[in-house]
């Protein structure tokens, strides 16, 4: 009876311990969304999910929390347990919202894992605008102050903040020229076409459509250099002489205090994702670009999106 003992007793130290140190992942992995599906952060998230199922062998699905302009799926990807069966995609939201006072979330409560897509923003015009580049256009406004309309989505959202942005770096008042909600950067062109505004300051992707067909032509993409999508467009900062560089952008990541080990299991699958070109295919025909990112470049990127913003909403 107590041999009995001792070999039940070693059996479950060895199940305790094979349990213990069972390598990640070994059940099913959860990716938040924080935007409705459909979108083109879903489909990016759609597509990670895709490639870490095959590179992990456990199934990974993703759930669209949506709600509060993006602060609902932002919470319920910091409040899970950081255990790497948990992810989420980090939106550019994260950067500003806290400085909006919508939320108290920002970039330190989340363990980044690598940055997927990367939208520049830009500045659009219809094609009988009379302006031929940017510097006419802010040339007219800083003289008629009040006359220029502009869209691009909703108000505070990004592609207004790109307005603001650009106003202040020129040394203009926000109200140099007047920026009109839309449901979107589709309604924004729209707006522009039929004459309703005279500028949009969404993506150049998002304009690609109406650009193809010869209705809306672009003054400037306000990245950092040169896009390869978009060679022909002017940088803003380097056309205008003024340091005003802005873009959506996604990052998958987990709650914070991810363990280390977790972390390096998930970048080294997201590195072999990226190595298919999937994600790169995809994003190309969406007109945007991907931005692979890691470790502390990755951390530095979102501490210098959070200042960009909290510099640009904080009177």
């Amino acid at each position: 009876m107590k041999m009995t003992f001792v070999k039940t007793l070693l059996a479950s130290s060895v199940f305790i311990a094979s349990t213990a140190l069972a390598a990640y992942p070994e059940k099913p992995i959860t990716i938040i969304v924080p935007w409705g599906a459909g979108g083109n952060t879903d489909t990016i998230a759609r597509l990670v999910a895709k490639g870490l199922q095959e590179e992990l062998k456990v199934n990974v699905n993703v759930v669209n929390r949506t709600g509060g302009s993006g602060v609902v799926g932002h919470t319920a990807i910091k409040t899970a347990k950081p255990d790497g069966y948990t992810l989420g995609v980090a939106t550019a939201e994260i950067a500003i919202m806290r400085h909006q006072k919508m939320t108290d979330l920002s970039y330190k409560d989340y363990t980044p894992i690598v940055r997927l897509a990367v939208v520049p923003g830009g500045v659009q015009v219809g094609k009988d605008s009379p302006y031929k580049d940017i510097n006419e256009l802010l040339a007219d406004a800083k003289a008629n102050p009040g006359k220029l309309k502009a869209s691009g989505s909703g108000l505070n959202s990004i592609w207004h903040l790109n307005l603001l942005g650009m106003l202040k770096a020129s040394g203009l008042s926000e109200d140099t020229i007047k920026f009109v909600p839309s449901q979107g950067a589709s309604a924004a062109l729209q707006e522009l076409v039929s004459g309703g505004v005279d500028l949009v300051t969404s993506s150049p992707g998002e304009a690609k459509s109406m650009t193809d067909a010869g209705m809306v032509k672009h003054l400037a993409i306000t990245s950092e250099q040169k896009d390869s999508l978009y060679p022909d467009i002017p940088v803003y900062k380097e056309a205008t002489k003024t340091d005003w560089v802005v873009g959506g952008w996604n990052v998958l990541s987990a709650p914070k205090d991810l363990p280390n080990d977790v972390k390096e299991t998930l970048e080294k699958a997201m590195k072999k994702v990226y190595a298919s070109g999937e994600l790169q295919q995809f994003s190309h025909k969406q007109g945007f670009d991907v931005g692979e990112l890691y470790g502390t470049e990755l951390e530095q990127f979102m501490l210098g999106e959070d200042q960009k913003f909290e510099k640009l909403l904080t009177k």
